[in-house]
């Protein structure tokens, strides 16, 4: 099962995890992962953001050389 973590309410998520009978030091970790993957959603979306800019600009840099070659 797939589930896209962009669209994932967290926050519903930490009230479920209130309202279970789990033991408190479990809760902590389950607690410290969803911090840790809203973390990584959040870096991952920036890092994809940056590989698109990136590789944008270096489109634009090929088109260039290759007007240059044409015309020569």
């Amino acid at each position: 099962m797939s589930v896209n973590t962009d669209d994932v309410n967290w926050e519903q998520y930490n009230q479920l995890l209130e309202h279970t009978e789990i033991p408190e030091q479990d809760k902590v970790v389950i607690r410290q992962l969803i911090e840790q993957v809203e973390t990584l959603t959040a870096e991952n979306g920036r890092l994809r953001r940056t590989l698109l800019r990136v590789s944008s600009k270096n489109e634009s840099k090929m088109s260039s050389k290759l007007k240059d070659a044409l015309y020569e």
